[in-house]
């Protein structure tokens, strides 16, 4: 009301100070002078240019640690000489939603590894999907598999597919939040087994057990002139030379005596950079939904079941030929999306989550 009388009718602070019975000088603060009201406590020590000038530090001494030690707050807060408490500056990055968070394991790639990837990248970038399921004839590659043959293994084996719960905190060290770390080592209780997987044309043509022998140049040279040969044979009949795509491993695929295989056996390499594990479907999908089907698979076992070395493998190889084409084809036909995001990589790491076929 002082301040539309003030304001409409031109009326003095004195004036409004008798109709109000209020003092002459109180009214005059008020309507005049307009002083700024003082706020409690002590002065922020981080305004925004100052803590946009804490994350360009923190991100120049991440670049320069280059994963070689941790960037703490503290360290950062002694780097920068800033005079704000390691509290306060981990709520000025919590609220710019920067959190301290595990590194990602990848391949470190060197110069020379950047330059090819980025060369394939801009090579392959525009391809279709269909030219990736119907030009590569096969994606082959190797791995080991744990065998799990008890409750006490399985359990092992699926826990390591948790990423974590949710919680309220103090909970995190109790029984039912807490898994086995993966340095841990752990007794399966049985030796486990080298597959060579081959996926091409939407299903899985080769799944060949190596059993009780190291992989090669003499069992690479078996493997395409055996079975990989025949599975491309039967799949594509009317071709007189195949392509399959493989990674650079210098102890079977690019061996000598794998070199010479593939040539006898009228097999081309579709060669894919090194150290680039994302380039590959075995890698970047097949191995991981076999595991995840034969883990679905068990947990509906009962505990006290157990079962044979061979009865695994027979069961691991019959979880891998029933994959369905539509998860084979649009696995492989990814490759479209992964070489356009690679090149916007400008050939380094590239994000990969939300990219698993289904």
């Amino acid at each position: 009301m002082a301040k539309m009388w003030h304001k409409e009718d031109g009326m003095d602070p004195s004036e409004i100070g008798d109709l109000l019975r209020r003092d002459k000088s109180t009214m005059t603060r008020l309507l005049v002078k307009r002083t700024e009201r003082k706020t409690d406590g002590r002065p922020q020590l981080l305004d925004d240019d100052a803590i946009d000038a804490l994350v360009a530090h923190l991100d120049h001494m991440i670049v320069t640690a280059d994963g070689e030690y941790e960037v703490t707050v503290d360290k950062l807060r002694r780097h920068a000489r800033v005079r704000a408490s390691c509290r306060t500056i981990s709520r000025a990055l919590h609220a710019r939603r920067i959190f301290f968070r595990r590194m990602r394991e990848k391949p470190v790639l060197t110069s020379a590894d950047v330059d090819d990837r980025k060369k394939f990248a801009k090579k392959y970038k525009g391809k279709s999907a269909a030219w990736w399921t119907t030009f590569i004839d096969m994606h082959i590659d190797v791995k080991h598999f744990p065998v799990y043959l008890n409750a006490s293994a399985r359990a092992h084996a699926a826990s390591a597919g948790v990423r974590g719960a949710y919680r309220t905190a103090g909970k995190g060290l109790e029984a039912p939040y807490v898994k086995r770390g993966n340095k841990s080592k752990f007794n399966t209780g049985a030796r486990g087994i080298m597959v060579l997987a081959g996926v091409g044309h939407g299903r899985v043509l080769v799944w060949q057990v190596i059993d009780g022998r190291n992989w090669n140049g003499e069992v690479a040279a078996e493997m395409y002139a055996g079975p990989i040969r025949a599975a491309l044979a039967n799949a594509c009949p009317q071709k007189r030379k195949w392509r399959v795509l493989e990674d650079n491993d210098p102890a079977g695929f690019k061996c000598r005596k794998g070199l010479a295989a593939k040539a006898a056996s009228s097999i081309e390499s579709f060669n894919i950079p090194r150290r680039s594990p994302g380039l590959n479907v075995c890698d970047y999908a097949l191995w991981s939904e076999v595991s995840r089907r034969m883990r679905a698979t068990e947990a509906s076992w009962p505990p006290g079941r157990a079962e044979t070395r061979k009865a695994y493998i027979a069961r691991l190889r019959r979880t891998a030929l029933r994959l369905p084409a539509c998860f084979v084809n649009a696995s492989i036909s990814n490759m479209r999306i992964r070489c356009q995001r690679l090149d916007i990589a400008g050939g380094g790491h590239f994000e990969e989550g939300g990219l698993r076929a289904r």
